[in-house]
């Protein structure tokens, strides 16, 4: 994964405000179109989409496809995925593995989310 250490560990505590708080990522406006914050987010950091297809089990060209065709929640429904909450779980475990291949350790990444998410708050 080409993501660097600096915005996965932004994407993490982003992720884990949106688990903790529901609603902080629901959709604003009345045209379906738009996403909420955080997906924004994720798809700027995950421009080619590796993290995401990592967490869904596939290639990141089959996941680009199927962004294509289909909307997100089909996409996750699709992978086995009940519903987007259940995604972002996974997602903010794949996070925390990734960060710990890279040498942070558990503790660390724990201080981590909670300095940032103080400050998001």
């Amino acid at each position: 994964m080409r993501i660097s250490t600096k915005t996965l560990a932004t994407l993490l505590v982003v992720t884990r405000v949106a688990i903790a708080v529901p609603g902080i990522s629901r959709l604003t406006g009345k045209k379906h179109r738009h996403e909420s914050q955080f997906d924004r987010l994720l798809h700027r950091h995950d421009r080619k989409g590796e993290l995401r297809a990592e967490v869904l089990g596939t290639d990141p060209m089959t996941f680009k496809g199927l962004q294509k065709k289909l909307s997100f929640d089909e996409i996750i429904r699709r992978f086995g995925f009940s519903d987007k909450k259940a995604f972002r779980m996974a997602l903010l475990g794949k996070l925390k593995s990734e960060l710990r291949l890279r040498g942070w350790t558990t503790r660390r990444i724990d201080q981590y989310i909670t300095t940032r998410s103080s400050r998001m708050g």
